[in-house]
């Protein structure tokens, strides 16, 4: 089932009318024929569909085709509108031409390896979708081979109407070059390629043949493909050794399972990254310098606890031991030995040690 909306995109020329609508949640375009010449282009254009058996996603798929009555219809998927019906008209960024022109070329390299050439490249057989373009149109399509090949079918009768000079590249370049500053361009192909290369530089070099593809200059569709995707080259992965520095002979190298790649540098962790980044604030010192206060605190009070049973052992040796132990007093004295009351006083220091480690502890906890 079919739907028009009111008011929706539809025009037509001298051999078609051309409506766009929505079939089974797609969108889809129906071409109907108004003359005999009409009725061939749509024949050979399903003939080509056809061919291309929706694998290449850049041309959409034949949905429907109805050749036996009059009039002669052919429905097909499509992706946007032509170029040539975008209102504002596009003008596309550098990704979004370098994607558009890899869909373009590809499309006319798929084609070109059918052993055809296009004949109709231009803004009203490419669509935009205002992401990625589709190329249609195909009912001007010429064989790049013998034609005896093609005999008996659609393809190898004659349309009557007369074959495009303009290469398949050439117009495809013009066409991406409108895409870049939102109007076809003119001049010579090197002004046009640095006209191109004021939006992108890549693509303007990747396509410089393609522009000068008249005066015996050929280039395929498939060439321009591939230097469109050299000049949008893959990031090479972790570890990667260019093919010029690798030995021929030896074996390909892995890094073992607690190893780093080659060349790696070692990293931070992202903890310590962060440590060293991150600003220190004002309670943030007052809590490392109240917990540094702590420590010594806690180191002198350890400092004399020890001393206290120290002194315990001392005093709880027998007498006899005690004056072995001590040193030889002058004649006429007494050896010296713990004053009257020292047990009471150094209990009393312990008691207030650690009442001054209960102390610290409530002051760091109460900081944080």
């Amino acid at each position: 089932m079919v739907t028009f909306t009111q008011g929706g995109l539809q025009h037509e020329d001298a051999l078609l009318t051309h409506r766009y609508g929505r079939a089974d949640d797609r969108d889809v375009l129906l071409k109907t024929a108004l003359t005999p010449t009409g009725a061939k282009l749509l024949r050979r254009e399903a003939e080509v569909y056809d061919r291309i058996g929706g694998r290449q996603a850049s041309a959409g798929r034949m949905i429907g085709f109805r050749a036996a009555q009059s009039p002669v219809c052919l429905m097909v998927t499509r992706r946007g509108v032509p170029v040539s019906r975008c209102d504002p008209a596009p003008r596309l960024d550098d990704v979004q031409l370098g994607r558009a022109a890899r869909d373009l070329f590809g499309a006319l390299a798929f084609l070109a390896d059918l052993g055809f050439a296009h004949r109709a490249v231009s803004a009203d057989t490419v669509f935009w979708d205002g992401r990625r373009v589709e190329l249609h149109g195909f009912g001007h399509v010429e064989p790049l081979g013998p034609s005896e090949a093609l005999a008996g079918s659609a393809l190898g009768t004659p349309t009557g109407l007369p074959a495009g000079d303009v290469p398949d590249v050439q117009a495809a370049a013009h066409l991406l070059l409108r895409l870049a500053i939102g109007s076809p361009g003119g001049g010579t192909p090197a002004a046009l390629v640095a006209e191109l290369a004021e939006v992108d530089a890549d693509l303007a070099q990747a396509l410089e043949p393609a522009f000068h593809a008249t005066g015996g200059h050929a280039v395929s569709p498939g060439e321009i493909r591939d230097r469109l995707w050299r000049s949008r080259p893959k990031p090479p992965p972790p570890g990667h050794v260019p093919e010029e520095r690798r030995d021929p002979a030896a074996p390909p190298r892995r890094p073992s399972p607690g190893q780093a790649p080659p060349h790696a540098t070692p990293q931070a962790s992202p903890q310590a990254a962060r440590a060293e980044t991150r600003p220190r604030s004002a309670v943030r010192d007052r809590r490392l310098a109240a917990e540094e206060g702590g420590r010594a605190e806690f180191r002198e009070l350890r400092r004399r606890q020890r001393e206290f049973r120290q002194s315990r052992r001392i005093a709880a040796e027998p007498p006899r031991a005690r004056v072995q132990a001590s040193p030889v007093a002058p004649s006429g004295t007494a050896p010296d030995g713990p004053p009257p009351g020292s047990a009471g006083v150094l209990l009393l220091f312990l008691l207030l040690g650690v009442l001054a480690v209960a102390l610290i502890v409530t002051a760091v906890l109460l900081v944080r």
